[in-house]
């Protein structure tokens, strides 16, 4: 039994295995995406507008970093990403939840740097929400920035700070937009943040810094310096810049327009035009050499994985087989050394019969009746084991001596005829008929209780007449009681 649940085990091991190879592609042995790898690839996506795709990793960022014990940093994280995002697309309700989420955690841990970029946010929010002069959220949103530009500023966060400073002049250009008649006060602090703002980004002119640049110069009816602004920004403006150069030349076409210089204005949109598709192109472009390039990077790392997947299933390969072939050899020991002693008992045991006819055999049996042999037979029950086991070693002349199992099978063997002979040969169901006939039964009773014919219980009586030496019924029970059966 042990040898077969050995075997049994390894052929299971080597089954599940195979099982394991030939499944082994439909496997996925990737560890689980951390939460800053999916955030950073949320904002990768973001950048080629695939905000659906962007939002399904922020969100589950969020679902990880919720399960997580007390991971209120990278939840606040998730919560940052998926406000920006709802931002993006316009979903302003969405995106202050999230906001708002987040501002909450960072308070919680304590963490003014995500908190003061949640009030960025909710900044953003409340300058994007003036539709109307009711229904703005102006000075509600110069709180939030002016908080998040005092923490950013304590802890020298440039970026938040510039930012900052950028949507605060936002929100008071946005605050003259239903006056017939400019507020100054407004506008000269509109002017105020906006100069601010461009002194810490350091002449850098981003995206943001020209939009609110033209919206502060246009609000002031400067339409002249504006001109300017854009031609000396298009001067600096790298060629291969297609994005920044297009938006420019928009500006220009509405600038010109409002001047009336209908060719300029022509002019300028046809550069806007042309630049634009060249940015299209150029995003297009970048777009399929990204994509390009992470299937690249995608298919070495499934590369590297499979030989690893490999490795490892050759190494387990392995074990098993150097298990196996341990296992074979300690089997194939246990089965020499068996086999050996299965040998050894077989070359002796063929001098049984010599034993059981020499001294064992049962002359009432065999119907044996010279007197010479039955005292013989009379005589060996009273020999000791040892003078048995000298008899047994002297059949093997010239040969090796009988190997102890058999010695003791023998002995055995002589304990159990001596028995039989004790009892005059007689069987278990003889002997049974004896003991119920000294209960005084009778044969039919005898038959009944052992679900026996009548005919069948004379039969087995009349053979124990014979064996007993007796002619009937009540000398066999005299011979039972005196050999005290």
């Amino acid at each position: 039994m042990l040898m077969v649940s050995r075997y049994s085990f390894a052929a299971l091991a080597l089954v599940i295995l195979s099982l394991c190879c030939s499944c082994g592609k439909h496997i996925d042995i990737r560890p689980g995406r951390q939460v800053p790898d999916l955030l950073d690839e949320a904002e990768k996506l973001t950048s080629q507008s695939r905000y659906d795709e962007a939002v399904g990793l922020a969100f589950e960022a969020l679902r990880i970093s919720e399960n997580g014990e007390e991971d209120r940093i990278n939840q606040s994280k998730s919560h940052l990403t998926l406000s920006k995002l709802f931002l993006q697309t316009s979903r302003d309700s969405l995106s202050w939840e999230h906001a708002d989420a987040a501002e909450e955690l960072a308070i919680r841990e304590r963490n003014d740097s995500l908190r003061a970029a949640a009030l960025l946010l909710k900044g953003k929010i409340c300058s994007y929400a003036t539709i109307s002069a009711e229904s703005n959220r102006d000075d509600e949103g110069i709180g939030y920035l002016e908080e998040a530009l005092n923490l950013s500023e304590a802890n020298g966060w440039d970026g938040i700070s510039i930012e900052a400073c950028y949507f605060l002049c936002e929100i008071y250009v946005n605050k003259n937009r239903f006056n017939d008649i400019i507020d100054r006060d407004l506008y000269n602090k509109a002017g105020e943040w906006l100069s601010r703002a461009e002194s810490l980004d350091e002449g850098h002119q981003s995206a943001r810094a020209l939009s609110t640049r033209m919206r502060y110069l246009r609000q002031g009816d400067k339409i002249d310096e504006a001109i300017a602004f854009c031609n000396r920004v298009l001067s600096d403006t790298p060629e291969s810049d297609y994005l920044k150069q297009y938006q420019i030349y928009d500006h220009l076409t509405n600038l010109y327009l409002k001047k009336r210089d209908i060719s300029k204005a022509t002019e300028a949109h046809q550069n806007y035009s042309y630049f634009m598709q060249m940015y299209m192109r150029q995003k297009g472009d970048d777009i399929l050499q990204e994509l390009q390039t992470e299937y690249q990077t995608d298919l070495k790392d499934r590369q590297i994985k499979s030989r690893t997947y490999w490795a490892f299933l050759l190494g387990v390969f392995l074990l098993l087989a150097l298990a196996a072939i341990v296992q074979f050899i300690r089997l194939n020991k246990q089965i020499t050394s068996k086999n050996k002693s299965i040998e050894a008992i077989a070359r002796s045991r063929e001098m049984l019969f010599a034993v059981i006819a020499k001294d064992l055999y049962d002359p009432a049996l065999a119907g044996i009746k010279d007197s010479q042999t039955l005292d013989f037979i009379r005589k060996w029950p009273t020999m000791s084991e040892d003078e048995i086991r000298e008899r047994c070693a002297s059949l093997a002349e010239g040969d090796a001596p009988m190997d102890p199992l058999v010695v003791n099978y023998i002995s055995d063997l002589m304990i159990s005829r001596k028995k039989s002979l004790g009892t005059r040969g007689l069987s278990s169901r003889e002997l049974e008929i004896i003991s119920l006939s000294k209960e005084g039964l009778s044969d039919k009773q005898i038959a009944d209780k052992l679900f026996l014919s009548p005919r069948t219980v004379s039969n087995h009586k009349y053979r124990i007449y014979s064996k007993l030496e007796v002619s009937g019924n009540s000398e066999m029970l005299a011979k039972a009681e005196e050999l005290g059966l």
